[in-house]
């Protein structure tokens, strides 16, 4: 007799470098996505028994994660620090992603119809994938929830026993729980369920044949028998879905969570938006979407789309997906979020329709292997391969993060407990800040995303359309913010200039955030003394000057001749006290090769007659003059500059250098030590006060401050050279 068959390992060797290479992935991608900051913030404010909100006293449902934010929280209950859960969370997704690969790894092993020892190399197509690597380790909630509905199908898809369906179905209620979509992909199976019953021939025992060569036997179609199993496929849902719905109704007073009524809307802009995301996803990952209409051909012509079958399930999942994302709009991410839940359906499905051709097993294998490179690099249409678009997105992500960290960390220096500050971009500006802020898009904010405003032209600029420039203004925030800086982008942003409160009353400010290179420069909308008496009506008659206005400064990157067009066409009807326009106008003049000063000039100065708080302008008219040896009026644009801006250190730099210039020594000390106080970080203040004693002839006082500079700094060559220089002026003993 042989002896016992010795399994092979070659479909584990898959799965481990199928593991591999998504840890590998997720490590490289690893980066912190700006809106898993909201969650962290609802999360630590239950930690601090102030329950599940964003500002506190506010109940608004600005979160959509419900499990994902109280699993979080509950860790923070437990003792860890922020510092921890933050990376925790990443690792928490990586673990859940690398969990859906193995679910992945299991289900192909019980469906394929291909060679078994060959079929689950299917994981690699997984695996390979960025925009699932991307989001598993992004600190949200997509790796959770892509491990609950996986788990959840993968339940569906063995022998329909009650206990199976429960367990299904108990998945799917946890996913609704971190995701709202949970609910649709438990309609979707219901859907397949009641096809497949009504399909199939009834009986009281039947079997199905779920992939060529294979059966499976089914219990009881009676109809009690059906609606026996309807129930323990929708029971255990209804009862984990429905006390968050009494909960939320009673504590947010609304059935759905805000994030609905702030982004959701049935319009033409929204389906066109959906649709191209669809499109997008299908032609980074789907070869144009012949890696959907292939396979679906394929099984259709070997009879496996039919009621029972997992590609049936597959492909009625997606299709279902796709008509959701359609009409709500696409994803405001990049990097096709929506579509990571479905990636392994969309992966089984392409390779069980490889095994299904009418090839050789070694050709079916090479056309698989040839298909994994794909889900990295991209079909080679595109202009750039995916993992680039990957790499150029985490960058920017990064980018932005760590901006609105710094920004956030000085807010929360400049506001007292009390203070309110307005943004549009919310996440890590609001948990470094920790200080009240309007949710100026309305994601966190009923008012906002309940009663819209609707005074800016249907034109669609974000995503996120909802705006209510009454409310922010109502709040008198201390600080409004742009992620843009000084460019309004959103709607919410650019709807402010149609009010005379903040066209008044806020002004663009420079500041200098904190860095490890030196103060960096960022501009803040900041509220002038007696902001909040200014009135905030008559709205202003012609909204598209804002239009005009963003367009040009978009527009200078292509030359400042095509924006100067649009400048000129935003300042022949924007308000009298709009500034701006004549500011930017002045920027592209300066553009030029070779820059037009007098055209330039002649711009700042009215943008500082229309509005003397144009900061950029008396800055840039400081530059201008000092070139031109017009000391004394360079000196009175750049006190001014240091009057309305006291956080930016350029300020306080410019206005010394043409004090020394004038003699005026005293002046260009008292600007540079009020620099030194409030950049402690920067290290060339020490080197322009030593300079600035050498200039009033206080060599002595020159020599102690660069003794001391070059104790923390040794090697310094610029203070080194100061040192040389004042050993040449200092007068020889006799």
């Amino acid at each position: 007799m042989p002896g016992p068959r010795i399994p092979s390992r070659l479909p584990w060797f898959f799965l481990a470098v199928a593991l591999v290479v998504f840890v590998w992935h997720s490590t490289s991608s690893a980066f912190l996505q700006d809106d898993s900051f909201i969650t962290y913030r609802y999360a630590r404010n239950v930690v601090r028994g102030l329950g599940p909100v964003f500002n506190p006293g506010e109940r608004v449902e600005g979160y959509t994660n419900f499990i994902w934010m109280m699993l979080l929280a509950a860790l923070g209950i437990l003792g860890l620090p922020f510092t921890t859960i933050i990376p925790l969370s990443q690792v928490l997704g990586v673990i859940c992603g690398a969990a859906v690969i193995f679910i992945m790894f299991q289900t192909v092993r019980r469906v394929t119809s291909g060679p078994p020892l060959l079929a689950p190399a299917a994981v690699l197509l997984l695996a390979f994938n960025g925009a699932f690597a991307y989001w598993c380790v992004s600190g949200m909630e997509t790796g959770l929830f892509s491990l609950l509905v996986a788990a959840a199908y993968h339940y569906y898809l063995k022998e329909h026993t009650v206990r199976n369906l429960v367990t299904c179905s108990t998945l799917f209620g946890l996913a609704s729980l971190t995701r709202p979509e949970g609910t649709l992909f438990l309609a979707l199976a219901v859907l397949d369920f009641g096809l497949r019953r009504l399909l199939t021939r009834s009986g009281k025992t039947a079997t199905e044949t779920v992939i060529p060569g294979r059966e499976r036997r089914l219990l009881d179609r009676s109809t009690a028998s059906t609606l026996r199993y309807l129930a323990a496929l929708v029971a255990p849902f209804v009862v984990l879905a429905a006390p968050l719905f009494v909960w939320r109704l009673a504590y947010y007073g609304r059935l759905f969570p805000n994030t609905f009524y702030a982004k959701t809307g049935l319009s033409v802009s929204y389906l066109k938006s959906g649709l191209q995301y669809l499109v997008e996803f299908y032609q980074a990952y789907g070869i144009w979407g012949l890696a959907f209409a292939v396979p679906v051909a394929v099984a259709a012509r070997n009879r496996q789309l039919r009621p029972g079958s997992a590609l049936f399930l597959a492909v009625i999942v997606l299709l279902g997906h796709a008509l959701y994302t359609v009409g709500v709009g696409g994803d405001v991410l990049r990097i096709y979020r929506f579509f990571v839940p479905v990636l392994f359906l969309f992966y089984l499905l392409i390779g069980e329709s490889i095994w299904l051709l009418s090839l050789p097993k070694p050709v079916q294998t090479v056309l698989l292997a040839a298909l994994i490179p794909l889900t990295f690099f991209g079909p080679l249409a595109r202009p750039r391969t995916v993992r680039q678009d990957i790499k150029r997105n985490h960058i920017l992500e990064t980018g932005l993060v760590d901006k609105m960290t710094a920004t956030g960390r000085w807010l929360g220096t400049r506001l007292g407990p009390d203070d309110w500050f307005a943004c549009t971009t919310i996440g890590a500006v609001s948990w470094y800040s920790d200080r009240n802020m309007v949710d100026m898009l309305g994601l966190t904010d009923s008012v906002i995303a309940l009663h819209p405003e609707m005074i800016l032209s249907r034109k669609v600029y974000w995503k996120e359309r909802n705006y209510n420039t009454r409310h922010v203004l109502e709040k008198k925030p201390a600080y409004i913010y742009f992620s843009t800086g000084m460019k309004p982008s959103a709607a919410a942003e650019r709807a402010l200039f149609l009010r005379p409160r903040f066209r008044r009353g806020y002004y663009a400010c420079p500041i200098s955030l904190p860095s490890s290179k030196g103060p960096a420069p960022e501009v803040i909308y900041k509220a002038r003394p007696g902001a909040d008496t200014i009135p905030l009506d008559p709205v202003y008659e012609h909204p598209e000057f804002i239009d005009y206005y963003v367009d040009g400064i978009n527009l200078l990157r292509r030359g400042p001749d095509t924006a100067l067009a649009m400048f000129r066409r935003c300042n022949a009807i924007c308000p009298p006290d709009f500034g701006y326009g004549y500011e930017w106008a002045g920027q592209a003049y300066m553009a030029m090769k070779p820059p037009k000063t007098d055209s330039a000039i002649r711009c700042f100065e009215e943008a500082v007659r229309r509005d003397d708080y144009c900061v950029s302008s008396h800055t840039s008219l400081g530059s201008i003059y000092a070139k031109q040896g017009e000391k004394l009026r360079a000196a009175e644009h750049l006190r001014k500059v240091v009057e309305y801006a006291p956080d930016s250190y350029d300020g306080y730099v410019n206005l010394a250098v043409i004090a020394t210039a004038l003699g005026s020594f005293a002046e260009a000390e008292s600007a540079l030590t009020r620099a030194a106080a409030m950049f402690p970080e920067s290290q060339e203040i020490d080197i322009r006060l030593a300079y600035v004693k050498i200039e009033a002839g206080q060599l002595s006082a020159a020599q102690e401050i660069l003794n001391r500079y070059l104790a923390k700094h040794p090697g310094d060559r610029n203070a080194l050279n100061l040192v040389e220089y004042i050993k040449r002026k200092q007068p020889r003993p006799k």
